[in-house]
């Protein structure tokens, strides 16, 4: 269950991307390009039909986790988000092979609403780190599966909990 909430994560994330690739045709798309475009749809889907387009980015064990997943796995992963996204950025890329890249991205969130106006101060930030495997298959980058995922918790601090030296 760990690994398909964080494959969803990974899919929302790349959605985010897909504003800025959605004037490039598949194959002109780079790897990162890719992991953007799916993380943008992922991160902004309204419809439970919009499955179809993640699967467009993916394949081997990530498209099969998605495909088998039913539609209120979907909507609560993707749709009915309780989170807020703050930031996430592609770190770094590892060629393994000419057809193999591995990718790099960090996602912070903030749980509790989706609404950006409805601010919690005390609400910690998730920040995750996550590595995927791309892979070319006949010209076209794909995202072939969530090798690595690195999670950290940063609990905000208030002023009863600082230490202060005495004089």
């Amino acid at each position: 269950m760990f690994k398909f909430r964080c494959n969803v994560l990974f899919a929302f994330l790349l959605t985010t991307g897909c504003a800025q690739m959605c004037d490039k045709s598949r194959e002109e798309m780079s790897a990162e390009e890719v992991v953007e475009a799916y993380l943008d749809i992922a991160l902004n889907m309204s419809s439970v039909n919009e499955k179809e387009l993640l699967l467009e980015y993916t394949t081997g064990d990530l498209a099969t986790v998605i495909a088998s997943a039913n539609d209120e796995a979907i909507r609560q992963a993707y749709i009915e988000k309780k989170y807020n996204l703050k930031k996430y950025v592609l770190m770094e890329r590892r060629d393994r092979t000419p057809r193999e890249v591995e990718i790099k991205y960090q996602l912070a969130y903030s749980e509790g609403s989706k609404d950006p106006s409805e601010k919690n101060e005390d609400a910690p930030i998730v920040t995750t780190e996550n590595t995927v495997a791309v892979v070319k298959r006949k010209g076209i980058w794909y995202i072939h599966d969530v090798i690595g995922n690195k999670t950290s918790i940063e609990f905000p601090v208030t002023e009863l909990n600082t230490i202060r030296a005495k004089p």
